[in-house]
């Protein structure tokens, strides 16, 4: 039987904006019932077999292929119908993690269609390799990766596209653009880049973060990138120059540049400021 769990350490970052509670995976899933519900909100997929989720007075079928959202205290059940369900989960926590499930409308819980697991299954496994290299400070790391798990999961079910139907302008684009910074922040990015990714003119993708975000899409992705340095100021023993280059800056005084444009203190300051 395959599995795998991790319950890592959250000491020392309650006040990030995500962080990992738990994520594992299980060959075959067994019986999970839980008549108050769960302390947290957790994503679920699943790439063979197929189960069952009561919630909500409603037995909802899943069938291979499909991916599930189960809000904190919601009371449910989660079960097999056969001798293989393999089930992946993600349970995330954080200062900015209520909010983004809210413009998600996700306060419910679904059930959903996936597209294609591939994208869900790297980020899974870049957490676990973190959590697993780095105990002391893997959490800081994995920080990133819960949001791009969550984009991702939004992308592959297809839930940008409702927001896109209620008239959010450029919300599934904008979630696609936030997804790849997200995942690439720590390499090079640039405007054709982001380009690609869509794929629209370079025109169209300033429109997009102008509209949608009230900023330039370089300003977003040194956004990203400072706000990890942040945390690894913080959490983590790597230097100034180290902590750049992990966040995508290659050059260490431009690094500081920007840190301090943006915090009006240097990444050192910033360190022994805390």
């Amino acid at each position: 039987m395959i599995w795998y769990y991790m319950y890592p350490s959250t000491e020392g970052v309650e006040k990030l904006p995500f962080y990992v509670i738990s994520i594992g995976l299980h060959e075959l899933q067994p019986r999970i019932d839980r008549p108050n519900g769960h302390e947290y909100d957790q994503f679920f997929y699943n790439t063979c077999g197929s189960g069952h989720l009561e919630m909500s007075g409603q037995v909802y079928d899943l069938p291979e292929g499909s991916a599930f959202f189960i809000p904190a205290g919601k009371p449910h059940s989660y079960y097999p119908d056969g001798d293989i369900w393999d089930v992946r989960w993600m349970v995330p926590y954080g200062s900015a993690l209520p909010e983004l499930l809210k413009s998600l409308r996700l306060e419910n819980g679904g059930v959903f269609s996936l597209q294609d697991e591939t994208g869900l299954d790297r980020i899974l496994y870049q957490m676990r390799k973190n959590l697993i290299e780095h105990p002391k400070y893997g959490n800081v790391l994995a920080a990133g990766e819960v949001y791009s798990f969550i984009l991702e999961f939004v992308h592959q079910t297809s839930l940008y596209r409702i927001n896109e139907s209620e008239g959010i302008p450029y919300e599934g684009q904008i979630l696609t653009l936030k997804e790849y910074i997200g995942n690439h922040f720590m390499y090079p990015i640039t405007l054709d880049d982001l380009c690609k990714v869509i794929p629209v003119t370079p025109q169209h993708v300033c429109r997009i973060f102008k509209e949608a975000l009230g900023m330039r899409p370089m300003e977003y992705v040194n956004k990203v990138r400072i706000e990890m340095a942040k945390s690894l100021l913080i959490y983590s023993d790597f230097s100034v120059k180290e902590i750049g280059e992990k966040c995508g800056f290659q050059n260490t005084n431009y690094f500081c540049k920007i840190f301090k444009k943006k915090e009006q203190v240097t990444p050192s300051e910033y360190r022994n400021s805390i």
